[in-house]
């Protein structure tokens, strides 16, 4: 058996069965073969006709809508005006993550956490502010560079080794991380 597509009934067919079971001269599997209905939907139609009975003698309608707030509206308008400057002003261009970092401005009247919404970068990474190189690190850096002067081959296990033959103790990884800032 094929499911038949689902139907919208109109609101005044709707009442025209609603009235027929309430007047209650055919049964509902009468009603239900006339009208090509299932018989559930017969039984709920003529409730919600009584239940909306009452509201057809009132002396207004009710909104359902709740009263516009216009401060409110104007709030939001200025805000999303203030936000389109600041885009029109800064952001339409295509640009990368560092410099969307830069465009952000502690003073402005729009919210750094809204700055950094619209710009699509973290928060974290706008209040972030990266270790220094230790001096320590400077230290191994300058080896580095002296040795890949000498050996501009190496890689980072052989400058390990190299720095090791020099008295530095150092991982390979650590190395390789140096080498990587120093783009060697």
């Amino acid at each position: 058996m094929s499911r038949r597509p689902r139907r919208n009934h109109s609101p005044a067919f709707k009442a025209k069965v609603a009235l027929a079971a309430i007047k209650g001269e055919k049964t509902l599997a009468e009603l239900a073969h006339d009208y090509d209905l299932h018989p559930n939907q017969i039984t709920t139609w003529p409730t919600q006709l009584l239940e909306g009975a009452a509201g057809v003698f009132g002396s207004k309608k009710v909104s359902n809508e709740p009263a516009v707030d216009v401060k409110t509206l104007h709030a939001r308008i200025g805000e999303l005006t203030l936000a389109n400057d600041f885009f029109g002003r800064r952001a339409r261009q295509g640009r990368t993550v560092a410099e969307r970092k830069a465009m952000i401005d502690q003073t402005d009247t729009l919210p750094v956490k809204r700055q950094a919404k619209e710009l699509g970068i973290s928060r974290g990474s706008v209040y972030y502010l990266p270790r220094p190189v230790s001096s320590e690190d400077l230290a191994i850096m300058r080896c580095i560079d002296a040795l890949h002067l000498e050996f501009p081959f190496a890689g980072s296990r052989m400058m390990r080794d190299f720095l090791r033959q020099e008295g530095i103790t150092i991982g390979r990884c650590h190395v390789a991380s140096m080498m990587k800032k120093m783009a060697i």
